[in-house]
């Protein structure tokens, strides 16, 4: 008996939110409706023309002994988070699950 009452319950359940809630259209006045303006491009971009040989100069920048051993020191700190984060996880969903 339980059985065949545990299906037709979830069948009822999703008879019931199958059915589509009633929508309706309320049209806008026109005065309330958008309107487009127009903007003055003249003086918000300045387009200079430049010749090709500045155009391929690269300028080199080396960094410093210093900021390197920060950014490798910030690298292996990221790693370590990442690292615990992944094993947390991991033993969290072993014990939970």
């Amino acid at each position: 008996m339980r059985a065949a009452l545990l299906p037709l319950v979830l069948l009822l359940g999703l008879a019931g939110a199958a059915v589509p809630a009633e929508q309706t259209v309320t049209p806008l006045p026109p005065v309330t409706e958008q309107r487009v303006e127009p903007i003055d491009a003249g003086s918000e971009q300045h387009v200079e023309q430049i010749d090709p040989e500045q155009a391929q100069r690269i300028s080199t920048a080396e960094k410093s002994p210093v900021r390197r051993g920060v950014e490798t020191a910030g690298k292996v700190a990221l790693g370590v988070v990442a690292l615990g984060i992944s094993l947390g996880f991991t033993f969290a969903s072993l014990l939970l699950f």
